[in-house]
């Protein structure tokens, strides 16, 4: 069993006295609120396995275990959460906050940016079923949203055909959830009739002569290109900092770089942690959550699609990283991260990983 009280947690087996319980000191910890199961921690200390204290042995499958600057994460799969507390998930572990939870969710299910603002709104006042808050127990991290959507879509208990309609036209579904006006039933948008595809004889295609005629043309309304800064040069000038080689080992398959400022304010150990620190393992940690945030952020397209290696892709995690304090011994700083996948200099998929405010 694991359970967090006192901003410590607790290793024990139930069932087995001869287990000897293990504690530590916990830094953060989210707990569900429908099972109390133990969502996801960061805490001071190290398990190598959790078979011995599970009361069911392969509850431990159930967990992710993750070492990160000194300290140790646990994350509860998120699958097995919605699976064994009946249709709650959590939306983000890496974009928390109301705010990024419901634009990370909205991403998930395809829904424009109309009401959102005014979705989190009702969230936060606790006035749409379906969505929950979560605090982080210990005080020292952002809330997470857990998301039910059975709960979401099953408002004022419709019957089963408009739950579907209901999920089939999301967007105008959260137009009417926050109108307020449920006196009326929902009704979904008529959907307008496609036409029935036209061929069109291949004589009409623009043929590569018409094409080059028109890049010619733009060419000369708005000129030669004056300068372009590649990829290659913001490497070379030390802009980004190529990591490829270690992202190949966390198991990115895309050329990785990260910014000048992640990798001299935080990947480069300050010089009271020198000899404590080392950069390899702080860029190790960044790397690492980014990978399992990837993993885990799969069902939000996160990851670039062969259909989409030309359009970005963001998305937010967190890293821990150690820093020195004032008060004379380090502290563990949780910094927000984002990691853009885009085209690079050739049009290949490339990632920059970048802190949360940069460009």
């Amino acid at each position: 069993m694991i359970e967090v009280k006192n901003n410590r947690i607790y290793f024990h087996n139930m069932n087995k006295r001869d287990i000897i319980p293990v504690d530590f000191q916990c830094v953060s910890a989210y707990l569900c609120p429908h099972c109390k199961k133990v969502l996801a921690a960061y805490y001071a200390g190290k398990i190598v396995d959790l078979e011995p204290f599970m009361e069911e042995p392969a509850l431990k499958y159930h967990y992710t275990l993750g070492t990160s600057n000194g300290g140790q994460y646990l994350l509860l799969d998120d699958h097995n959460h919605k699976k064994g507390c009946p249709g709650w998930e959590v939306v983000s572990l890496s974009a928390r906050s109301i705010t990024y939870s419901i634009d990370v969710w909205a991403r998930r299910y395809e829904v424009g940016p109309e009401n959102l603002q005014k979705l989190c709104e009702m969230i936060a006042a606790s006035k749409v079923p379906g969505f929950d808050i979560v605090q982080d127990i210990c005080g020292a991290d952002d809330l997470i949203v857990l998301y039910n959507e059975h709960a979401f879509t099953n408002l004022n208990n419709p019957d089963f055909r408009e739950s579907c309609a209901r999920r089939e036209n999301l967007a105008a579904y959260i137009d009417w959830v926050v109108s307020g006006d449920h006196s009326k039933p929902f009704e979904p948008p008529i959907k307008p009739k496609t036409s029935e595809p036209v061929d069109v004889p291949e004589g009409d295609l623009p043929s590569l002569a018409d094409i080059k005629a028109r890049e010619q043309s733009s060419k000369e309304v708005f000129g030669d290109v004056i300068y372009v800064y590649t990829r290659a040069q913001a490497i070379e000038d030390g802009v980004l900092v190529d990591v490829t080689q270690t992202a190949k080992e966390a198991g990115i398959v895309y050329p990785t770089a990260v910014t000048q400022a992640l990798w001299d304010g935080y990947i480069v150990p300050p010089e009271s942690l020198k000899g404590i620190q080392d950069m390899d393992g702080r860029l190790w940690d960044v790397l690492t959550m980014f990978s399992f945030n990837a993993r885990a952020m799969k069902k939000a397209n996160i990851d670039v699609a062969e259909s989409q290696k030309d359009t970005k892709q963001t998305l937010y995690f967190k890293t821990i990283f150690q820093m020195p304090s004032k008060v004379g011994y380090p502290k563990m700083e949780t910094v927000d991260l984002k990691a853009v996948c885009g085209p690079g200099d050739n049009a290949e998929p490339v990632l920059t990983i970048m802190l949360a405010d940069e460009n």
